[in-house]
């Protein structure tokens, strides 16, 4: 099974957190890949949740019987 903390993005890259033998060592995709667009879009959406404007679901499958309609 593949581990929770590994986001597959930016052209197949994995980046996420890594165990080493010192300990976890967080890795980040460079700054170059980022989409100035999609962080201000982002960046946006989650503004619109802090102000109260999300959907929250009291379960997952709320969740799911609500992206299926």
């Amino acid at each position: 099974m593949k581990s929770v903390h590994v986001l597959r993005k930016f052209s197949g890259k994995k980046y996420g957190t890594k165990k080493t033998h010192l300990g976890t060592k967080k890795a980040y995709p460079p700054e170059e890949c980022l989409n100035p667009e999609f962080i201000k879009e982002v960046e946006c959406s989650r503004q619109k949740v802090l102000n109260g404007k999300g959907i929250k679901f009291n379960t997952v499958d709320d969740f799911f019987s609500n992206l299926e309609k």
